[in-house]
């Protein structure tokens, strides 16, 4: 009999454990986007660093789509997630959402292969294209 209670006990702990990390530990949804500005930069010769303005729908769509799938919370971006190299590709972003609010954030890719992908590769080629002037998402 104590051998279910205590069974009992831990199955609902870890119930609970679950909740919380499911559920409230996740990060609040992404607030619709306005725009984006960016810029790129490396150290090699002639590297075309302006600054770029982003506003059309399916782009930000496309942007979106990428914080969703990474579950990256924009207003506390984890720059843990950047590769820790030098001479990599470091693109910083300024996201403006429609209630007029800003998050700055500063995404750092060293370029090497990754089988599945990261948020951090994933942008940095989606922002890529876009400085490149291919605006299809």
């Amino acid at each position: 009999m104590r051998v279910i209670a205590w069974a009992s006990v831990v199955v609902a702990i870890a119930l609970a454990v679950l909740f919380v990390t499911q559920v409230l530990l996740k990060p609040e949804p992404t607030k619709p986007i306005e725009g984006i500005e960016f810029h790129q930069s490396q150290a090699v010769p002639n590297f075309e660093d302006g600054d770029h303005q982003v506003t059309e729908p399916a782009q930000l769509a496309a942007f979106s789509a990428l914080v969703r799938k990474y579950s990256i919370d924009l207003g506390n971006f984890d720059t843990a997630l950047n590769d820790g190299c030098t001479g990599g590709l470091a693109t910083d972003v300024t996201v403006h959402f429609t209630d007029s609010t800003s998050q700055k954030l500063r995404i750092y890719d060293c370029g090497g292969p990754v089988a599945k992908g990261t948020f951090v590769t994933d942008a940095t080629a989606l922002f890529t294209q876009w400085r490149d002037g291919d605006t299809v998402p």
